[in-house]
């Protein structure tokens, strides 16, 4: 039984925007009550689309709707500032990933969110797919034994001339950069999903990750846990792919393609779906995120799990769902200030190995 029905309001219309707004739609908890966007092309044509007032800025949707939760969808950059606005208006926070560009504005969110006395929700989305809640009950129930080695890859791309990477208003220059499906903008997901699915926090990282207004190179992270189970990350968009025409999969759920948004729809061949493999003790598992798909291996072949088809893009109603159930009980969200700061802490972490050549330990970097 729903508690009562919360009001929302979204700023930010970028591409996920509109995910977002579809989602919730579906959703008896919340009602969107309003949108913000300084593009006022965009916010009329998203008012018009999805029936809802739009407004130039944050400030103005907090005075006009005062939504009890607040959608930060903006560029990483802009977060500190809009969420802060939000925890003194008291509205609670849900708000995309990565918290922040650095660890400094991520604690003065968290800060500002505790002494206002709101909530806030981190968008790990992955969390919510499908495939990955299937994955982490069997992991947690033993079923491919103690993980000992969890992962992902991206590499293709149009070549290093047609690469386009995310703009500084974004992610500013001389930091933390790269595109869509690099470390920055897409690892982020996976230094929070790795540690998460081995039930283990992250130890040790090493890495090499891009930057805003430098060339592109190949990316990659290495991860350890507590529980000595090993992470790979390996990224590279400007390239060319070496895909055979036999591999991928039939896609059961849409994929996300840089920055045009959605494609593909179910029973679409996708030669490269995006996937992470967890290998354990006593099987494996391969996790196609957005396609939808479950296979394990226990030794007896690989076979398909079904799965629940509410994948994208109604994981981030299942996410918003979950944020006020947590609201509802007086408590704080499941995937909340912790989570975020230690994916944060990871991926900076990275870039300091990545100046060293030396293994980074997480433990220093909780201590900033």
């Amino acid at each position: 039984m729903v508690a009562r029905k919360r009001k929302v309001g979204i700023v930010g219309l970028g591409t996920v925007a509109e995910p977002h707004l579809l989602a919730y739609g579906a959703l008896t908890e919340v009602e969107v009550v309003g949108v913000a966007d300084p593009r006022i092309q965009r916010r009329e044509e998203i008012a018009e689309r999805y029936r809802v007032s739009a407004y130039e800025n944050c400030a103005q949707l907090l005075a006009a709707e005062h939504p009890d939760i607040v959608c930060v969808l903006t560029p990483a950059s802009t977060h500190r500032a809009i969420v802060e606005e939000c925890a003194r208006f008291g509205a609670h926070v849900l708000c995309e990933k990565p918290l922040a560009v650095t660890v400094e504005d991520a604690q003065a969110i968290v800060r500002a969110c505790r002494d206002s006395n709101v909530e806030l929700c981190y968008g790990s989305s992955y969390r919510h797919l499908p495939g990955i809640i299937a994955a982490k009950c069997l992991i947690d129930s033993g079923d491919i034994g103690a993980v000992r080695l969890i992962v992902e890859q991206t590499i293709g791309g149009c070549g290093a001339e047609n690469y386009r990477p995310l703009s500084a208003i974004h992610y500013p220059p001389g930091g933390p950069g790269g595109g869509g499906y690099g470390m920055v903008d897409h690892g982020i997901h996976m230094l929070d999903i790795f540690p998460w699915l081995c039930g283990s926090a992250l130890e040790l990282v090493l890495g090499n990750a891009d930057r805003t207004g430098q060339a592109a190179r190949p990316e990659f992270a290495w991860l350890m846990m507590t529980n000595g189970a090993l992470g790979q990350l390996l990224y590279d968009q400007s390239t060319w792919p070496t895909h055979l025409p036999g591999e991928g999969v039939f896609s059961e759920g849409k994929q996300w393609v840089d920055e045009r948004g959605w494609v593909g729809e179910v029973g679409r061949w996708d030669a490269a779906a995006g996937h992470i493999s967890v290998y354990g003790d006593r099987g494996s598992l391969r996790i196609y995120h957005y396609a939808n798909q479950l296979l394990i291996n226990r030794g007896a072949g690989t076979r398909s799990l079904p799965l629940s088809s509410q994948t994208t893009p109604w994981h981030f109603g299942a996410q918003m769902r979950s944020f006020c159930t947590d609201l509802d009980a007086g408590q704080s969200p499941a995937c909340g200030a912790n989570e975020a700061l230690a994916s944060l802490r990871a991926l900076h972490a990275l870039y300091e190995s990545q100046s060293t050549g030396c293994w980074q330990a997480l433990a220093s970097m909780a201590s900033q």
